[in-house]
């Protein structure tokens, strides 16, 4: 047992309460006696008791069975009444306190240390003395007009029987305003602020009428509602209350019956207290607008996930940049890209296009995007497969959509495999779809006269762009965050960066996925859009151009339907992908390209884009061979000039003003030559 150590006497013993918390301060030298102090509270301050006993008394108090003394089950660090401020660092939560204090928590307890330091440097003597209270008032004398001396008394032996803690110096003050108002013998008394205009007196307690308050809150409530409205309306429609002119012009509320009514601060206070503040903001604002200003974080979305494609995210955004047209710089309706995200990874899975508005063939040919390889998906849309570092690929199990055109009942009714059901989320709540949501591209919100940005890509290129730009996703997201322990220890170990694609590739080592594969004949029949296709001699017509491929050429289609009108093959079209389509032939599904007419020795033919693109290259091969040797003979023309001549091609220099008539020789020049340039035309 130390000094300090805090005991009680469950069933009291002798001259020992059981209701009070005795400490442990020592022993006498000479008789081995035990000192035990107590805090008292007084009417005004508290006081320091102290009680002797033998020693032993004092050890069979301790020995007894059962003990007439006993440690107390919690230990305190501080005084009783600091208890609640146990644990808390006072210097750190010093710039909480009101800026106009007079002194800080640190020069409180410093201040009052002072008035003691000398009887701590004695606190053994002290405390072995016959009467430590007598004792330590000596120390006291010596500090002239000093503090109280139940005050020191006070403060010393808290200092010595908390572990000579300085904070135990400190004033208490951490249970102020934490009476409770709502107890019953407060119903009947006016608490608060007493008025300023109108009396200490005016007004009632607002316990009576809590009951009213509630129902007429309840009455009145709801969205864009507020709390002054309501409470006005209250005092019209519920309370009675009328309003009356006072002598000075200022309007007073007033009941013709005497009757209590509340203050608005009474009003709110009640109502807060019965409904919580979360709910009354839920009931003015919306829990939309309340949830999306939530200052406390309450939990990640990708928590509950474990595998690739457990969960998929859909979502659509506006491209910031209106496309150009094709034949001019007009600026077409603005590009809408559909993205599906796999809440395990963080990775970008499919992506898929509408223009002007989100359309359900936009999350269609997202969701083709996700169920085929991406090298073949790179080929539909014209890039080059190496481009694109995209592993991602597969099905989910369900996926979660807002209320648009992603969770429409017949998004997809294709399917051979049962799709599974998709998680509606609800409208205008954009963080109850936060995974989609923070992998939009942002935009800056700009004051000022409206403006629009004109992009000098035109829709195709726009499209090749955002495909980029979610392959570029999945290796530039840093998803640290979400890695188990064992899942760092690996990334470290292959020198991993902590991307969406890493992560993709060390679930999919592990098998760890809830996806599933379906083949590209599937992808098409299940989300491409169906469309009637003619056929003739040069291939599959769809909207004024041809397709064909060897594949169909083979089919022999064409020479059976020569010579026949109005022949047609059911196909499929991917949205805003015309590259490419395919064809129905005897139940085979089949891929075309397509054409374009170009005129050779004399003739139209239809050639693939394909092989379009092959010349094109070779053009841009030859353009770069001519400008260099164009750019060589204008040299050397200037070069030949010069040396000829005697003067530089750019022979001129700026003068002010404006050139005057000609006069004189000059003149004179003018005229001969204007007269034989006349006669050369004649």
């Amino acid at each position: 047992m130390h000094i300090g150590t805090q005991l009680q006497a469950p069933d009291g013993f002798h001259s020992l309460s059981k209701s009070i918390r005795y400490y442990f301060a020592g022993r006498r030298s000479h008789d081995r006696a035990a000192l035990l102090v107590w805090f008292e509270k007084a009417r005004k301050q508290r006081r320091v008791r102290c009680i002797w006993l033998g020693e032993c008394e004092f050890e069979r108090a301790l020995l007894d069975d059962p003990p007439g003394l006993v440690h107390e089950k919690r230990q305190y660090t501080l005084p009783e009444w600091l208890k609640d401020q146990e644990g808390v660092s006072f210097e750190e939560i010093e710039e909480l306190r009101y800026k106009n204090k007079k002194e800080t928590y640190r020069q409180q307890v410093e201040r009052a240390y002072t008035h003691i330091s000398e009887a701590v440097a004695n606190a053994e003597k002290i405390l072995s003395s016959d009467n430590p209270l007598k004792a330590l008032s000596s120390y006291n004398a010596k500090n002239g007009k000093g503090v109280h001396l139940h005050r020191m008394q006070v403060w010393f032996f808290s200092f010595i029987l908390h572990g000579r803690n300085i904070w135990a110096l400190k004033r208490s003050g951490g249970l102020t305003g934490r009476w409770d108002r709502a107890d019953a013998s407060h119903t009947n008394r006016k608490l608060g602020r007493p008025s300023l205009s109108d009396g200490s007196m005016y007004g009632w307690p607002s316990g009576p009428m809590q009951e009213k308050i509630r129902t007429s809150y309840l009455r009145f409530c709801g969205l864009g509602v507020t709390m002054a409205d309501i409470h006005r309306k209250a005092l019209a429609d519920v309370f009675g209350t009328k309003v009356r002119k006072l002598e000075s012009g200022r309007l007073q509320l007033y009941h013709p019956e005497n009757e209590p009514f509340p203050s608005y601060g009474q009003f709110r206070y009640r109502v807060v207290r019965k409904f919580g503040v979360d709910d009354i903001r839920n009931t003015v604002w919306g829990y939309p607008r309340v949830r999306l200003n939530a200052k406390q974080n309450k939990g990640n979305f990708t928590r509950p996930y474990a595998n690739l494609l457990e969960s998929v995210a859909v979502d659509a955004f506006h491209v910031a940049e209106r496309p150009r047209a094709f034949r001019s710089d007009a600026p077409m309706s603005p590009l809408i890209v559909a993205r599906g995200i796999c809440e395990t990874s963080g990775a970008v899975v499919g992506v898929g296009f509408s223009l002007g508005a989100e359309t359900a063939e936009a999350y269609r040919s997202m969701l083709f995007c996700m169920a085929i390889p991406k090298k073949y998906y790179a080929r539909l849309i014209g890039v080059p497969p190496d481009d694109l570092d995209w592993i991602a690929e597969g099905l989910p199990p369900s996926f979660m959509s807002d209320r648009g055109p992603g969770g429409t009942k017949d998004l997809v009714t294709e399917l051979e495999l049962a799709f599974p059901i998709k998680t509606i989320i609800p409208s205008y709540s954009g963080q109850s779809n936060a995974v989609a949501e923070a992998s939009h591209p942002r935009t800056i919100n700009l004051e000022g006269a409206p403006s629009f940005l004109q992009s000098d890509l035109d829709v195709a290129e726009t499209i090749k762009r955002e495909v980029y730009r979610a392959c570029r996703d999945n290796h530039t997201s840093d998803i640290s965050s979400r890695l188990s322990n064992e899942a760092v220890h690996v990334f470290l170990q292959r020198g991993w960066p902590a991307t969406p694609h890493c992560y993709w590739k060390y679930l999919e080592e592990r098998l760890r996925t809830s996806g599933h594969a379906i083949s590209v004949e599937q992808a098409v029949r299940a989300f491409c859009t169906p469309v009637s296709l003619k056929v003739d001699c040069h291939g599959v017509n769809y909207k004024g151009t041809w397709y064909n491929s060897d594949e169909f050429k083979a089919t022999r289609i064409q020479t059976q339907v020569a010579g026949l009108a109005d022949v047609t093959l059911s196909g499929f079209i991917l949205s805003m992908m015309v590259r490419y389509l395919w064809v129905e032939v005897r139940g085979r599904l089949i891929e075309v390209e397509a054409l374009r007419r170009v005129r050779e020795d004399g003739e139209d033919l239809y050639i693939p884009l394909s092989r379009l693109n092959e010349f094109a290259e070779e053009r841009r091969g030859l353009r770069a061979m001519t400008r260099e040797s164009t750019t060589a003979a204008d040299v050397d023309t200037r070069l030949r000039f010069e040396a000829e001549t005697g003067h530089p091609w750019d022979a001129a220099h700026r003068r002010a003003g404006s050139p005057k008539r000609p006069s004189g020789t000059t003149a004179e020049e003018a005229d001969v030559l204007g007269r034989t340039a006349s006669r050369r035309r004649g």
